[in-house]
């Protein structure tokens, strides 16, 4: 056999090798993933955190490659982290698989978590989702935390931009600041930059960023905590705020500019506006309009009228205040059944025609100030007929037959006697 030939069959039989990092797309935006999950991989061109293809900006990339996560045992108080600036702390990548739009990165946090990093496109192209997986693969109970942070750097004005920080409602957020630099230790003291704990919209301008701090309580041993993050951008803060509707977002920062064009002051997000976002953890939906379902209790059909089964709009909320009817427009979905209907203020409402049975229902409501932004849900109710008493026949000899035979025949005997 000849050199080549023994050559050629080497590099045959030995597999390709699999770059464990990768640059993925969706046409609007490029997020660069690396091994473990964090972002801007280093080994590969063009260097990517989060960037918009309409302009070639990058919001991460210009300054530091500060954008990390970590995770923490609160029980044990052990920790780690990972991310390009901060340096690898307890984390080992596990595997990394990628195509041209999706990335799936697991990391092995300090033989107690297994962490599950899943990009890929989301329902908005402005947005890509992260679904986060963490499982204990540990022989004991868990407290879980997890820290995400990254330093905004975004054009035109890279170390000179507005950050806004929104919490929502989840009580699994733990702590909040606009220190991009952290290593994302959960059991690291962050001071923050300009604030800590608030909700803040374009604060600044200064070089700041955002942090996340969940606490995700107790996890058996085999046992997952799911939720997912949201990386993105948008052409101005109006398209990103719709894109943060559409994503479903429950708590988020927004990276702008300060200046557009260049000694300009501008607040309104042009020409990119970057999202760093997150749901599933609890909350509110804190933009857009969330419609809930609803399970009404059993009722008995009225004889006459109308009785109220349920008020849908309870659950339901606008920009994360619970919609009202003033706030939102109500339709059905579908062809409700005769008997049943909603009224424009939420209240479900079954009348005396209504046929006994086992409905769900659908409905919509929409913003009155965004009529695109709506949301369907589903009713369900239990409608029971009423309970109809027959009166029980009484037999011939009983004794209350025979009593009133004698009634009878005294009132008859006493008629003939006058």
């Amino acid at each position: 056999m000849t050199w080549g030939k023994w050559l050629a069959g080497v590099l045959v039989s030995v597999p390709a090798m699999v770059l464990a990092q990768a640059n993925i797309e969706n046409g609007t935006l490029r997020i660069g993933v690396r091994a473990d999950g964090s972002l801007m991989p280093e080994d590969i061109s063009p260097l990517t955190g989060i960037t918009y293809l309409a302009n070639g900006a990058d919001g991460l990339t210009p300054g530091c490659y500060c954008e990390a996560w970590g995770i923490a045992d609160a029980v044990t108080s052990t920790s780690g982290f990972t991310g390009a600036s901060v340096g690898i702390n307890g984390i080992t990548s596990e595997s990394f698989t990628s195509t041209a739009t999706t990335a799936t990165a697991v990391a092995n946090a300090f033989g107690t978590f297994r962490v599950t990093h899943a990009f890929a496109p989301s329902t908005t192209n402005n947005i890509y989702e992260v679904k986060v997986t963490i499982e204990n693969i540990s022989s004991a109970p868990v407290e879980a935390l997890y820290g995400r942070a990254m330093d905004w750097d975004v054009f035109p004005t890279q170390f000179n931009e507005y950050t806004t920080i929104q919490r929502g409602s989840s009580t699994a957020l733990v702590f909040s600041s606009d220190n991009g630099f952290h290593t994302t230790d959960p059991l690291e003291d962050d001071s923050g930059i300009l604030f800590v704990n608030q909700d803040v919209d374009d604060s600044g301008p200064t070089d700041h960023g955002a942090h996340f701090r969940f606490n995700f309580g107790t996890i058996a041993p085999g046992a997952k905590v799911e939720f997912t993050i949201g990386y993105g951008v948008a052409g101005n803060q109006v398209d990103a705020l719709a894109a943060l509707a559409t994503f479903g977002a429950e708590a988020y920062s927004l990276g702008k500019p300060s200046e557009n064009p260049p000694g300009t002051p501008n607040t309104d997000g042009t020409p990119n506006t970057f999202i760093f976002a997150f749901k599933g953890i609890g909350g509110v939906q804190l933009i857009g309009v969330d419609a809930t379902d609803d399970a009404a209790p059993a009722l008995t059909r009225p004889a006459t009228g109308t009785v109220t089964a349920v008020n849908v709009l309870a659950n339901d909320t606008v920009d994360g205040v619970a919609a009202t009817p003033g706030s939102v427009t109500l339709t059905a979905v579908g062809t409700w059944p005769a008997g049943i209907t909603v009224s424009p203020d939420g209240n479900v409402l079954v009348g005396s025609t209504a046929a006994a049975g086992a409905y769900t229902l659908g409905y919509q409501i929409c913003s009155t100030v965004q009529a695109t932004q709506c949301d369907t849900a589903n009713v369900t109710l239990q409608v029971d007929a009423p309970v109809v008493v027959v009166p029980k026949a009484v037999p011939v000899g009983h004794p209350l037959v025979l009593a009133g035979l004698g009634l009878l025949l005294l009132g008859v005997a006493r008629r003939k006697l006058v």
